[in-house]
């Protein structure tokens, strides 16, 4: 029995094998059990309902060592390629050598292979990596001439340019006189394909592009009709059937477009944004314009909204309107809301708006909840109000939120919550200095302040929360000495207070029964509010030995009122 399948009977009886995947295919190299690293072959397996499939596939030339960290030989990069090549580019076209080599390739595709101007125009300026492969081809000419050679060596740099220019020139002439390039790859580059994208639908047949008379016939079908040239090249990666239409069936084709409503810019948007549209009956596919129809929307109207970056699928938008007519609303004020939001519609053809129902439901909305949120949907993307609403979620569960209050304030603040992205917990309680405590209780008595902790907006620090009735027994027991409310003295003295009103009353008691007259008493706390916030036990034995220890009468107390502040007991 062969090796190899001896290797693979066994891994098929080991439970972990199916998860081991050799496969280079995010850069890095991977750990490998010594029986699969040291051959240059593994085995990568695929595993089904019904049976496991083998698949071996060569890695590479290099064999790795057990759990080597050395990258294997043969591992392609192609994010990091792409990106070298790119910049290689764009330096390549700042020089006056890549502007030579497009003229030239122009003036062959043109002259020799008889395009017309317009289409060899646009393939040369719009085939950057083509071109940059021509002068790699011809890279000698690009050399400068050596002192004592057959060529003349110039000083200026201007006339070295313009030597340089003539000398590509020559030699992509001859390239292309003895060495005809594949036309079909500068086309498909110029349409808007990569070469990773490219590379399956070149002909392997065909060298020239007026060999291939269909695709011709379409892309110029496509192009009198005013789809972008550089764009036509999504289409024929999502729906290359289209290329290979005759002109008469692919006018019929746009032809009914138009006849369902839409406009000669819409069914341009449509085509780019969805080419396999071009593959199906319109009928069919564009059961939601009847929809639009029927709540008074014209069939053109979704138009505008089309996006060519966007793909859209036109038989599930279908949901969206059965959706808010089985929430309860009438074909009025169904058309009303997607008038208002049409995102809905297109946003991932009702997905977003889906997503938003899910997160409401899961919060524990009901049907009526959803009814009022969607009547009266904040000016947001369905998918930025799924969005602001998880953030605002996660805000309340991290301030102490108890699950049956979030949902409760979900269910009755939802289009609060998700019309704005609100800052992260630590953010708002560093800003405003605040406790966890404190900030729930503000937002859950005033929802409307959600909107002052949005991203962007600046928080100012708040004022201490003070116990309302620990404050007004503070103020009442200043009042019952002499203090007047509001006045400075009063303000000062609230602020410097620690400690509940009664025990403040108990500690100035406690100061007139050692001897002192109740005016000079007020005065001490006039001018250091400190004394109050000690306790009796201490201004007791502070008090003794100042005058029992020290000799001093009570009556310096009052001149020296430091002593009681300062004075610790040992």
């Amino acid at each position: 029995m062969n090796s190899y399948l001896r290797c693979a009977l066994r891994a098929a009886r080991l439970s972990w094998v199916p998860r081991i995947q050799l496969l280079m295919d995010r850069n890095e190299p991977r750990r490998a059990p010594q029986w699969c690293a040291a051959r240059s072959w593994h085995w990568h397996v695929q595993q089904s309902s019904s049976a496991l499939t083998w698949v071996v596939t060569p890695i590479g030339q290099k064999n790795l060592r057990c759990y080597s960290a050395a990258p294997s030989c043969g591992v392609e990069r192609p994010l990091e390629d792409e990106d070298a090549m790119d910049k290689k580019i764009r330096q390549l076209k700042k020089r006056q050598v890549f502007r030579t080599a497009q003229q030239v390739f122009l003036e062959y595709l043109q002259v020799t292979r008889g395009l017309g101007f317009v289409d060899a125009e646009h393939i040369s300026k719009h085939s950057p990596i083509f071109v940059s492969k021509l002068l790699e081809m011809v890279k000698g000419a690009m050399k400068e001439p050596v002192e004592g050679g057959e060529e003349k060596v110039y000083t200026s740099k201007l006339k070295r340019r313009e030597m340089m220019d003539q000398r590509v020139s020559k030699a992509l002439v001859r390239l292309f006189r003895y060495h005809p390039v594949n036309e079909f790859e500068p086309f498909l580059e110029s349409i808007g394909l990569k070469p990773n994208e490219y590379d399956c639908f070149m002909p392997r047949d065909l060298l020239f592009l007026a060999d291939d008379v269909k695709l011709l016939t379409s892309y110029h079908a496509l192009c009198n009709y005013g789809v972008d040239r550089t764009m036509i090249g999504k289409i024929y990666r999502e729906a290359a059937e289209v290329c290979s239409f005759g002109e008469n069936e692919l006018a019929s084709k746009l032809r009914a477009f138009e006849d369902l409503g839409f406009s000669k810019t819409s069914v341009i948007k449509l085509l780019v944004s969805t080419p396999v549209i071009l593959t199906r009956d319109p009928n069919s596919e564009f059961k939601i314009l009847q929809w639009l129809h029927d709540i008074g929307i014209q069939r053109d109207w979704i138009g505008q909204f089309l996006s060519a970056s966007n793909s859209y699928n036109w038989i599930e938008m279908v949901k969206v309107p059965q959706f808010f007519s089985d929430l309860g609303f009438n074909k009025e004020d169904i058309g009303k809301v997607i008038r208002k939001n049409p995102d809905f519609l297109l946003d991932g053809s009702g997905r977003a708006l889906f997503t938003v129902v899910t997160v409401m439901l899961k919060a524990g909305s009901g049907k009526q909840d959803l009814f009022n949120l969607f009547q009266d949907f904040p000016d947001v993307s369905a998918m930025n109000f799924t969005r602001n609403l998880q953030r605002g979620i996660l805000l309340l569960a991290e301030i102490g939120v108890s699950e049956e209050d979030i949902k409760n304030f979900v269910a009755a603040h939802a289009s609060l919550l998700g019309s704005a992205p609100v800052k992260k917990a630590n953010s708002i309680l560093t800003n405003l200095s605040v406790g966890k405590a404190r900030l729930c209780k503000i937002i859950m008595n005033e929802p409307q302040q959600l909107m002052q902790y949005t991203v962007g907006s600046k928080l100012s620090r708040l004022e201490c929360n003070r116990d309302e009735t620990s404050f007004k027994e503070k103020v009442k027991f200043l009042k019952s000495i002499g203090f007047v409310e509001g006045s400075v003295d009063m303000k000062k003295a609230l602020k410097v207070f620690r400690g509940k009103g009664d025990e403040l009353q108990d500690r100035y008691d406690f100061l007139v029964k050692t001897g002192l007259d109740p005016k000079d008493v007020v005065h001490m706390i006039k001018v250091a509010p400190h004394v109050l916030n000690q306790k009796i036990n201490v201004l007791e034995s502070k008090i003794s030995f100042l005058v029992n220890e020290t000799g001093y009468p009570l009556s310096a107390l009052v001149g020296y009122l430091g002593s009681l502040r300062t004075c610790r007991l040992l």
